[in-house]
């Protein structure tokens, strides 16, 4: 070997070592970023699966899912389950939203404000934690029937989905609603 290998060879080296990694985009930290970034826009693709698929009366449709459509049911599921596996491990304590932040409807009559939703999960995180594992269940129960192309399971799922979003939504978000809320269900089931 020559001298000119003896020194290019350990500086290519040595600048390849030093060489700047592609930076990560930066992890959601909290509540309101996790649910605005990841939750919020997987819940809705999931809805949107199910939506294109409803039948006559508002259940899924199985004669009109493809294996495409069943394996796009099982995949946002999937993304969905992430979402609510990075809330629940959201480290302590659990910010809400970082300072000076707006959440959705804080300005609009009988909306909770910032503080108010931050004091309700003070109170009871590891509830916070405990339905977000509830969400990452129940996605686990819809990834194994659209896998199934089980379509009375994956339809119940998908129905389900809304009532296991808003058991945290009520309790944390806007408990100030939970009246109108519980007035509109029974209006709407004719209870």
């Amino acid at each position: 070997m020559n001298r000119l290998t003896w020194i290019v060879v350990p500086a290519l080296l040595l600048a390849a070592g030093c060489s700047k990694k592609p930076e990560q985009p930066a992890k959601a930290t909290t509540l309101h970023e996790v649910m605005k970034t990841e939750v919020d826009p997987r819940a809705d693709d999931v809805w949107a699966v199910g939506n294109a698929h409803m039948s006559n009366d508002a259940g899924l449709d199985g004669k009109s899912m493809t294996d495409a459509d069943w394996a796009k049911l099982a995949s946002t599921a999937q993304n969905l389950k992430e979402g609510a596996q990075d809330l629940a491990s959201l480290p302590d304590p659990i910010t809400v939203v970082k300072p000076g932040g707006k959440i959705a409807y804080q300005d609009d009559p009988g909306g909770d404000k910032p503080e108010a939703v931050q004091h309700n999960v003070d109170q009871d995180p590891q509830g916070v934690r405990d339905l977000a594992n509830a969400l990452s269940q129940h996605m686990d129960d819809l990834i194994a029937a659209a896998n199934k192309h089980d379509v009375k399971a994956a339809g119940d799922e998908l129905d389900g989905l809304d009532g296991v979003c808003e058991s945290c939504h009520v309790k944390y978000w806007y408990p100030s609603q939970k009246a109108l809320i519980d007035s509109l269900n029974k209006t709407n089931l004719g209870t």
